[in-house]
């Protein structure tokens, strides 16, 4: 009798919380590219980039780097240095602050 009360309170337990999950609303994100700014010197860093503040190594781009640079602004900078031709990318996403 014991044992039948036991699984009498995990049914209604279970029972409860499924009721009680619902489904979340689905996030909706902006479509589109994002902002890229065009360089015209690919062998050289603009200082108004700011400092570097980290380099990432993709497993699916290995001779790829992604340099990722923040100014005083708060403005963040990536950039893509090609190791097999030894310069940069001719295109920089920009991710401004407002």
């Amino acid at each position: 009798m014991a044992n039948l009360s036991k699984l009498t309170k995990v049914v209604v337990l279970v029972l409860i919380l499924q009721l009680s999950c619902t489904r979340l609303p689905q996030a909706t994100g902006k479509e589109g590219a994002l902002p890229t700014i065009d360089l015209a010197e690919t062998t050289s860093i603009p200082g108004e980039w700011g400092q570097l503040v980290s380099v990432v190594i993709s497993p699916d781009f290995p001779r790829r780097v992604q340099l990722w640079f923040q100014n005083e602004k708060g403005d963040i900078h990536l950039a893509f240095y090609e190791m097999s031709q030894r310069k940069l990318a001719p295109k920089v996403v920009v991710f401004a602050r407002s």
